[in-house]
This record gives C-alpha cells, sequence and structure tokens, in this order.
C-alpha cells in the first residue's frame, strides 16, 4: 500500500482502463494495549466504493473515493476470535478483506462524464489503529485575529469516539505550543462525556506568528481525554492568519496584499496512477513552490491530507473542493453522496490554515443558471437550488469556521 489497480491501464491512451471490483486480503496479528479497547481500520482514501469484511462478517461500505472514513472492527473481531475454529484456521490472526470498486455508477459522484479518471484502489494509506473506550475522534483549533495583529483568539472544539455511551465525567488536559515549540498556552477542564461537536477551551494568545505563504508559521495543539481507565491524546497542527478578497478588488492575507500564482493539482503520477508515495507528493509540491506557486486548486476532489500538510509547511494557499462535476443533479443517492462528502471534507482538513476556499460543483454552467433562480409559477425552488441551498449551508454553518465558501461554474 498505496495500490491502485488503475496504476498502468489509465495512463495508456490506446486501451479503456478497467473499471471494476478488486480484491485486497490480508490476515491481522491483533494486540491491542487498551483492556477494553476499540479496533479501528482508517482509511485515507479508496476508489470508488470500498466495503470491508471480517472473516465473513460485512463491516460496512463507504461510498466515495476521496474522504477519510473509518470502521471500528471490535466486536466483530471478538466474535470472530470465540469461534473453536478460531485458533485452527488462522493460525491466532484475523481474515480482513477490502473490495474496491470503480465500477461506472450514474448515481455516484464524480460523474464517468467527468474529464478526470476514477481510479480503484486503496490508493492511500490504511491504519490500523488501537484506541481505549473512549477516545478523541477529531479536534477543531479555530483561530481568528485581526490588525494590528497583536493578539488572536483560539478555539477547541472536539468530538468523541465513545461506543459504549459512557456518560462519565472526564479529564481534558490541553496545550498550545508556538512555531518554535516554546508552550504558550495549558489548562486543564472536566466535562461530561458529550456527543458530536462541542466548544472545549477559548483563549487569547499574545503576539501571535502569523500564517503566510512567505512564513508559514505553524502552532500545535494537544488535547488528553483522561477518563477513569485511559488516557488519549489527539494533536492538530495549525495557523494564525487574516484573509480578505476585496469586492472587485484585489486579495489581501493579514493585511498586506497578495498577488495569487497559482495551479491545479491532479493526484496521479506516471506510472502509480493515484498511489502516489509521500516522496512523489513532497517532490511535486517543493516544484511547485520553487515555481513560484503561492495558490493551489485541489482539483476536483478531496485530495491527501499529505498534501494539505505540505502546503501549510510550505506556504500555498489551497481551493478545496468535492467532485460534483458534469453529472447532473442525480437522486437521492447522488445527493446525499455530494452533502456527506463536503461535510468530510471540511471536518478532516478544517485545521489546515493553507485552506481558504471550500468548493462544492465546478463545470455545471448549465446548471449556473437555476442556481439563485426561484421557479416563480410554484413559488417553490427548483430542485437544482435546493440542493446547491443545502450544500451552502453545510459550507458556511458555524463549525466550517473561518475559511469562505466558493462555487466553480
Amino acid at each position: 500500500m498505496p495500490h491502485s489497480y488503475n496504476a498502468l491501464d489509465a495512463m495508456d491512451p490506446d486501451v479503456p482502463y478497467y473499471q471494476g471490483q478488486g480484491w485486497y486480503r490480508t490476515f491481522l496479528h491483533l494486540d491491542n494495549p487498551y483492556e477494553n479497547g476499540r479496533i479501528v481500520i482508517h482509511f485515507e482514501g479508496a476508489g470508488q466504493v470500498t466495503d470491508l469484511y471480517v472473516f465473513q462478517t460485512h463491516i460496512g461500505r463507504h461510498v466515495g473515493g476521496y474522504d477519510e472514513f473509518w470502521f471500528d472492527i471490535t466486536d466483530a473481531v471478538n466474535d470472530f476470535i470465540s469461534c473453536p475454529e478460531f485458533g485452527d484456521m488462522y493460525d491466532g490472526k484475523v481474515p480482513v478483506v477490502v473490495r474496491s470498486d470503480n465500477s461506472r455508477n450514474t448515481e455516484l459522484i464524480p460523474s464517468d462524464l467527468s474529464d478526470f479518471n476514477l481510479y480503484g484502489g486503496l490508493y492511500r494509506y490504511v491504519n490500523l489503529v488501537y484506541l481505549p473506550p473512549m477516545s478523541v475522534e477529531m479536534l477543531h483549533v479555530k483561530s481568528a485575529t485581526s490588525q494590528p495583529y497583536n493578539q488572536a483568539r483560539v478555539e477547541l472544539s472536539a468530538r468523541l469516539h465513545n461506543p459504549q455511551k459512557n456518560v462519565e465525567t472526564v479529564t481534558l488536559q490541553y496545550s498550545i505550543t508556538d512555531p518554535s515549540g516554546k508552550e504558550v498556552a495549558a489548562g486543564e477542564v472536566e466535562r461530561q462525556a458529550w456527543t458530536g461537536f462541542r466548544d472545549l477551551i477559548d483563549l487569547t494568545l499574545e503576539q501571535p506568528m502569523l500564517w503566510s505563504t512567505h512564513t508559514p508559521q505553524l502552532y500545535t495543539s494537544s488535547l488528553t481525554l483522561i477518563t477513569s481507565d485511559s488516557k488519549h491524546t489527539r494533536v492538530e497542527r495549525f495557523g494564525i492568519r487574516e484573509f480578505e478578497f476585496k469586492k472587485h478588488g484585489p486579495f489581501y492575507l493579514n493585511g498586506e496584499r497578495l498577488f495569487i500564482q497559482g495551479t491545479h493539482r491532479h493526484e496521479d503520477h506516471a506510472g502509480v496512477g493515484p498511489a502516489m508515495t509521500e516522496e512523489l507528493m513532497r517532490q511535486e509540491m517543493e516544484l511547485m513552490k520553487e515555481m513560484g506557486v503561492n495558490f493551489l486548486r485541489t482539483g476536483h476532489y478531496q485530495q491527501s491530507r499529505i498534501i494539505l500538510e505540505l502546503c501549510d509547511e510550505l506556504g500555498i494557499l489551497v481551493w478545496e473542493e468535492i467532485p460534483w462535476c458534469r453529472g447532473g443533479l442525480g437522486g437521492e443517492t447522488f445527493r446525499e453522496q455530494a452533502r456527506r462528502m463536503l461535510t468530510n471534507m471540511i471536518e478532516q482538513h478544517y485545521n489546515h490554515p493553507s485552506v481558504i476556499i471550500w468548493g462544492w460543483a465546478m463545470k455545471m454552467t448549465g446548471l449556473a443558471t437555476s442556481i439563485l433562480l426561484i421557479n416563480t409559477k410554484s413559488g417553490h425552488l427548483c430542485r437544482s437550488c435546493m440542493i446547491c441551498r443545502t450544500l451552502l449551508m453545510i459550507a458556511v454553518k458555524p463549525e466550517s469556521a473561518e475559511p469562505i465558501f466558493s462555487t466553480m461554474l
């Protein structure tokens, strides 16, 4: 891993590339260090429809080739190892099977009318993760500053992975370190276990070091969840910056006018397709920076977290979007996937200071005339307007915080 079964044929102009199922199988020796802990398989991206099995048990399905997803396999593993045949069949190991499918499907995005390949395979990392019974699933860091930039407000919010629905009171220890590694804020609070995202910490930093394309300063936040029987820490990097698109005017970053010099990137490479190594990704992004690039459109889909991390480190602004492209409106399955992929993209790449634009559609010129129109005869929003409004509400709700919302027609 990573691997794509379209690494070669999708790059060959003389043959149609394979679109269908590909199967992956492995055997896991599991040794969870946490008592009563959870076992999770985390996919950083797989195309385009993924089904996971533990032995003969179907764990779940994920639809979408670009957003991250994960499955908790704890219960299925426990059921399997309790079988009498367990020890004899696989020498104490647990069989795990993944089916990847990039077959043509008119009810999925991106559409097969798109002008890019819809690869199949496990083309980003797949991680085996051990967790305590309760853990921090996601940590969001919202920062805000304004001229004269002598202070910054930082807010931490988090969501728990708590499948047992434990309601005990937990201790939360937090820490913020500046780009030099110096701790600039720390503390401890108590909260009763919660569901969904919850605001936890609100603090002010003095004389913040600003993230920019010239000096991409990165802070680090950590949140440690302490329960009666375990401890779990989530660490996230973030940056502090202010940006503005002047109406009919230039772009400003931290109060200074910035001339945007950008390019567009698809996530694939000759010989490997979408299964790019970290070395290839870094080489590509450093070459862009050397060219003078300070802005990147990640077309036309959520890209690897590694790319976003490199943009944060190198000082490259990002427009990131979901692959609603040329497929019309589709049915409810189509629209639900668009809603889910937009939500996942924003949640998963929330902390990257490089991201300044979330995009939810592109190459939809035929739809453009109806996006903001109301059917005056019926008084109801047209179908296209309804789905666009729904996606807009996802992009601008409070959880999506500072990055602006945009569309490409």
